[in-house]
């Protein structure tokens, strides 16, 4: 390791520490479009998952499918629109360490998916299936914690306690399908939708 190395290396590492308090922002202006376009997505879907347990939308494969495909069209449709469009952004120390918490989680998810999806399949359990879910709300509860040790914002842990809340409580309410779409679509809107909104408004103040 060399002089130049070193420095830039504590420098980072003081950054953490400091918190970059001169920073309003938490992870910039796209992450924030991200975060509240998947809140919106997929909390519409659990609407409209909700709307077919109460007898109010069809319930057949074809329908089953639109909706369970479709948040997902549309948000990778969303995902291409705002990276497309993303303006460049000089992001902090802080900011870069929780993108990476976040990604990391994000691929976490993907090899959950791997393991239960296979596991379920085998055993024709749906229930082993929709433990997926209640994971992925743990997840991105420790990815809040985690900017929550960065930034020390007390909204920060209150995503992250909320996350944790919700996957407890869709686990809790696994054999009951109906509260099991009411609590997770009430997670994804207040902690995934309305976080992201707020990270977009602190971005925008900031002139990111």
């Amino acid at each position: 390791m060399n002089a130049d190395s070193a420095r830039d290396d504590l420098a980072f590492m003081r950054a953490l520490v400091g918190g970059d308090e001169a920073s309003p922002s938490v992870l910039g202006k796209t992450f924030g479009e991200l975060y509240a376009a998947g809140g919106l997505c997929y909390g519409v879907q659990m609407l409209l998952h909700g709307a077919q347990f109460l007898g109010w939308l069809p319930t057949s494969d074809s329908a089953g499918m639109l909706i369970g495909l479709g948040p997902t069209v549309v948000f990778l449709a969303a995902l291409a629109w705002i990276l497309r469009h993303a303006a460049p952004e000089a992001p902090t120390a802080v900011n870069r360490a929780v993108a990476a918490t976040f990604g990391t989680v994000g691929f976490a998810n993907l090899v959950m998916v791997a393991i239960l999806g296979s596991v379920a399949w085998r055993l024709h359990s749906i229930t082993i299936w929709l433990i997926y879910p209640c994971l992925v709300m743990i997840m991105q509860g420790l990815a809040w914690r985690v900017a929550f040790s960065m930034r020390r914002r007390p909204w920060m842990m209150a995503v992250a306690l909320g996350w944790f809340v919700t996957g407890l409580g869709m686990a809790a309410a696994i054999l009951n399908i109906g509260a099991y779409i009411i609590v997770a679509g009430a997670g994804l809107i207040a902690f995934m939708l309305v976080p992201g909104l707020m990270i977009l408004r602190q971005a925008r103040q900031a002139g990111a």
